[in-house]
């Protein structure tokens, strides 16, 4: 998908997102303080107190509510030591790095920027670090038929070919494959998390408590697949902030995690392409666009931006 496509599908999600950023959000028609607060992660009592409001279920439209933080952008300057970097509205990515003194490509490899007009007041910017894309991983798995399944659909789940299966398999007639034989499969794709989802590069962007989002939403209809990235082993967990979440350890070495599912899929030893659960918006993210925050632990260290590996794999 193009850029242009996925940014002007991403439309919506951009007005909550960089709100999320800024230290103030303008109430739009269709507005609860509830779903303001969730979109923001924070309380609707903090949200409330913070704004001098007493009655939580009147708020009117264009009416300018103070988003409680320990940090926000204004202040956020003082900060800029210890290896970060909060961007100020009118600042470039040219010059943050010649501030800094490192080069503009440090600074956007460091942190999953691919296109630097795209930067947001409010973000924190790391000021050190490796470029990640995760991609596909050589070598193969194995699947067992299950009743129902044909070599195509088998194919299409692990984002490969009847042909490729059949002769890894020996099999002369793709029409007859038995129930409970083990498959050989390549597995040389990484899979979209959610298909067709709306997302932009929300890497960085001020949350409350000082926290900043390190992940990628990934906006899409309630109960859209989400698919396991990579094979490897699913952990079905279930929190008040994050929800209905997934840990993968992937095969590839890297933990890959999700969050606010609206329901659980797969868990135990799982291929590329499994189904592992189903968009929503549980956990504290109740009332906003059902999505998916999406995160990338290369080699189970820190997280690192998803947006890159995203958009390298055409999701």
């Amino acid at each position: 998908m193009s850029m242009s496509l996925r940014m002007a599908r991403a439309a919506a999600v951009l007005v909550v997102a960089v709100a999320a950023a800024s230290a103030h959000y303008t109430v739009k028609p269709g507005d609860t303080l509830a779903a303001i607060a969730t979109d923001n992660e924070v309380s609707v009592t903090d949200l409330a107190a913070a704004n001098g409001i007493s009655d939580s279920n009147r708020i009117r439209i264009g009416q300018q509510l103070v988003l409680p933080s320990d940090v926000s952008p204004a202040s956020a300057s003082v900060a800029n030591e210890g290896g970060y970097h909060w961007v100020e509205p009118g600042e470039s990515l040219d010059a943050i790095a010649s501030r800094h003194g490192i080069s503009v490509e440090m600074l956007a490899a460091a942190n999953g920027i691919t296109d630097p007009s795209a930067l947001y007041a409010g973000t924190r910017l790391r000021l050190s670090g490796s470029a990640f894309v995760a991609g596909p991983v050589s070598g193969e798995t194995t699947y067992m038929v299950a009743s129902g399944d044909s070599l195509g659909w088998i194919a299409a789940l692990h984002g490969t070919t009847v042909a490729a299966l059949a002769t890894l398999n020996d099999i002369h007639d793709p029409n007859q494959i038995s129930v409970g034989a083990r498959l050989r499969v390549p597995s040389a794709s990484w899979v979209c998390p959610v298909a067709g989802a709306s997302y932009f590069n929300d890497w960085g962007f001020l949350r409350s408590g000082g926290r900043t989002h390190e992940g990628t939403d990934l906006f899409a209809s309630r109960g859209t697949e989400v698919k396991a990235p990579v094979g490897g082993t699913v952990e079905q967990l279930h929190g008040q902030v994050g929800g209905f979440q997934f840990r993968l350890y992937g095969d590839d070495g890297h933990l890959y995690l999700g969050s606010h599912m609206d329901s659980a899929g797969q868990d135990g030893r799982v291929t590329a392409g499994a189904v592992i659960g189903f968009v929503g918006d549980s956990g504290n993210a109740v009332g906003s666009r059902p999505h998916l925050h999406f995160e990338i632990h290369p080699n189970g260290g820190p997280a690192a931006n998803p947006y890159p590996s995203l958009e390298a794999n055409g999701c």
